[in-house]
C-alpha cells in the first residue's frame, strides 16, 4: 500500500508501482488589505529536451492565442532565497470578471515543473503583486 496524502484525508493506494502527482489546487483567498487573489498551484511533468523557460513560453503562447487582450508585463528569471524559476506578470480578459492580472512563478522540482499563479481583478494588481511575492520568497521545496 502507498499512502497518499491530501488536505482532507489519507488514501491507502493499493499496488503502486510507480505514481506521479499532477493534481491541482485551487485556493480562493480574501487578504487582510482586502484582495481577492485566485491561487493556482499546477504540476506538469517535464518534457525531455525542453527547458522550463521555454515550456512557461509555449504555454504563454497558447494562452496569448486563447484569452482576449493577453498581455505580458513582464517575463524574467527570478531567484528567490530557497528556489529560482521564471516569473510572469500578465493581464487578460475575463469574459465573467473582467480585466484580470497574474503573476505567476514556474519552478522545477526533479522531473517536474511546478507553477505558482496568483490572479485577481485588474484594480487590485499591486496587492496581489506583493502578496504573491512574499508567498514566492516563503516557498520552500522538499
Amino acid at each position: 500500500m502507498t499512502p497518499y496524502y491530501c488536505n482532507e484525508a489519507m488514501l491507502e493506494l493499493p499496488k503502486v508501482a510507480s505514481l506521479v502527482d499532477l493534481t491541482r489546487q485551487f485556493l480562493q483567498i480574501v487578504t487582510e488589505d482586502g484582495a481577492e487573489v485566485e491561487l493556482v498551484i499546477e504540476r506538469a511533468r517535464a518534457t525531455a529536451g525542453q527547458s522550463l523557460t521555454s515550456f512557461v513560453e509555449a504555454g504563454l503562447a497558447q494562452r496569448r492565442r486563447s484569452q482576449r487582450g493577453f498581455e505580458i508585463m513582464s517575463l524574467t528569471q527570478r531567484e528567490y532565497p530557497d528556489v529560482r524559476g521564471v516569473e510572469a506578470r500578465l493581464t487578460f480578459i475575463d469574459k465573467e470578471h473582467g480585466p484580470r492580472f497574474v503573476h505567476e512563478f514556474h519552478c522545477a522540482l526533479g522531473s517536474m515543473w511546478i507553477a505558482y499563479q496568483g490572479t485577481c481583478r485588474l484594480a487590485q494588481a499591486t496587492h496581489c503583486d506583493e502578496w504573491m511575492q512574499t508567498v514566492v520568497k516563503s516557498l520552500k521545496l522538499r
